[in-house]
């Protein structure tokens, strides 16, 4: 079984090259910032990689992961765009500023790096118990999700709020207009 996926290298330039175009101070790429319907071209990426996802049209995994990198490089452009000019988040994104999502991010690299393990023993464990499907997944995603976020606070706490710079949890407000 062949899991790499090296269309996801095209997918993290597409990332790149979106805070490239988002943050750039270069005339070119203010022009290129400000003169594309960013935000319609990400409902639109995001459209086709709904639709190309779905498992009875047989497609390949790398055209639907690839319509998503476009989206979400569309959006991040936008987001950036709309920040830079108006000092705030499009409303819609707005609860990003909230506290919960805040202290998501705070650990949210201990997330991302723990929560595989957890999901994985999880699996293991309600695959044991041979449930119905509906019943394993929902339980799946419940106690997976639940664990995880204890788990990766905890690993925040003893691993990674040492070598961040606040060393807690804690929203610093950002001037995007002095970038």
């Amino acid at each position: 079984m062949d899991v790499s996926r090296p269309w996801l290298v095209g997918s993290f330039t597409l990332g790149m090259l979106a805070a490239e175009i988002g943050f750039s101070q270069k005339p070119h790429w203010i022009r290129l910032r400000k003169s594309v319907p960013w935000a319609v071209l990400a409902v639109i990426f995001a459209g086709i990689a709904f639709v190309t996802e779905w498992k009875r049209l047989g497609l390949d995994a790398w055209i639907f992961e690839s319509f998503a990198a476009l989206a979400a490089a569309c959006l991040i452009i936008y987001c950036t765009n709309f920040i830079l000019e108006t000092n705030t988040l499009p409303k819609g994104l707005r609860v990003l500023e909230s506290p919960v999502a805040i202290t998501l991010g705070a650990f949210s690299y201990s997330l991302y790096l723990t929560h595989g393990v957890i999901v994985t023993l999880v699996h293991h464990f309600l695959h044991n118990l041979q449930l119905p499907a509906i019943t394993y997944t929902v339980l799946l995603y419940l106690v997976s999700v639940g664990i995880s976020l204890v788990f990766a606070y905890l690993f925040y706490l003893a691993f990674e709020r040492r070598f961040t710079t606040s060393g807690r949890l804690k929203h610093k407000s950002i001037d995007l207009k002095s970038h």
